[in-house]
C-alpha cells in the first residue's frame, strides 16, 4: 500500500530529445525523484533539448516549481532548452498564477510516431507543440 503522493516517471529519448512523461502531483513528497532526475539528464547526460510531458501530472506546488526553475536554469546555463508540453487548463493556470507562465516554453502536447501517438500527415506534422 502507498502511503501519500506518488509520481511517475517515464524517461524516454526521440530524436536527440529526452522526454520525462510526469504522471501524479509534483509536491513537496514527490519532487525530489524529478529534481534528481534532471540534474542527471541536464548535468552528467549532457541532454540540451529536454521536454517534460505534463498530460499526466495532477497537482503542482512551490516545491515542484522551484525544481522546474531550477532544471530551466540550469539547462539555460548549457545553452538548451526545457519545454513543457500538454500542461491541463488547470496546471496552466497555476503556471499562471505563479506567474511562471511567461518562464517556461509551453506547447500543447507534442507527438512523434516513435512515441505511440498519430502518425504525422499533411495537415498535422510530428513535433514540438503539436497537438497529441
Amino acid at each position: 500500500m502507498l502511503v501519500g503522493s506518488y509520481l511517475s516517471l517515464v524517461v524516454s529519448r526521440v530524436l536527440g530529445r529526452v522526454v520525462i512523461d510526469l504522471h501524479g502531483p509534483l509536491d513537496a513528497s514527490t519532487v525530489r525523484e524529478l529534481g534528481d532526475r534532471l540534474v542527471d539528464v541536464i548535468e552528467n547526460e549532457g541532454a540540451r533539448q529536454v521536454v517534460l510531458d505534463l498530460r499526466g501530472m495532477t497537482r503542482i506546488d512551490a516545491t515542484g516549481f522551484a525544481v522546474l526553475v531550477d532544471a530551466l536554469q540550469r539547462i539555460r546555463r548549457h545553452g538548451g532548452e526545457l519545454v513543457l508540453s500538454g500542461a491541463t487548463r488547470d496546471m496552466t493556470e497555476a503556471f499562471r498564477e505563479a506567474g511562471l507562465d511567461q518562464a517556461f516554453v509551453m506547447t500543447p502536447a507534442w507527438t512523434h510516431p516513435a512515441r505511440g501517438r498519430p502518425a504525422p500527415t499533411r495537415n498535422r506534422p510530428a513535433g514540438w507543440g503539436q497537438p497529441g
